[in-house]
């Protein structure tokens, strides 16, 4: 299951050990970012079933 990461200071890290098809938000962010970011993941899985 993807998800949205959000972390201070181990960005770096989440493309190494992150969810394939997930995002990373580095904190601070705009809720909007926010909210794009799980839009875009929900998008992502009604377009391509297989990625879910």
């Amino acid at each position: 299951m993807a998800g949205v990461y959000i972390s201070g200071d181990s960005a770096a890290e989440w493309a190494i050990n992150g969810v394939p098809n997930s995002m990373m938000l580095e904190k601070p962010f705009a809720m909007a970012e926010m909210v794009t970011a799980v839009d875009q993941l929900l998008n992502d899985r009604l377009t391509d079933p297989a990625s879910a």
